[in-house]
């Protein structure tokens, strides 16, 4: 029963590790920029107050980290603005 609870309950986990295109790399990097927020429905101060750390200069947006974003605004319960 317990590792069927954990298994449930592992889907509402958010992971986040932001990544970033380099040419054909993609990096993971410190943080995520203000159009991946922007996408996922998140302000600033939203993503401040969960503890998700902003790229200013980066401009650049990748699917992925959008996603995450999206998922950790739902499990959040927040609306998308």
């Amino acid at each position: 029963m317990k590792k069927w609870l954990d298994r449930w309950f592992a889907r509402t986990e958010v992971n986040l590790a932001p990544q970033a295109t380099l040419g054909r790399e993609v990096p993971y990097v410190a943080s995520y920029s203000l159009l991946e927020l922007e996408r996922a429905g998140l302000t600033a101060e939203q993503a401040m107050a969960a503890g998700v750390a902003i790229d200013r200069k980066r401009n650049s947006a990748l699917g992925s980290n959008v996603i995450q974003l999206e998922k950790m605004r739902r499990a959040r319960g927040w609306k998308r603005t």
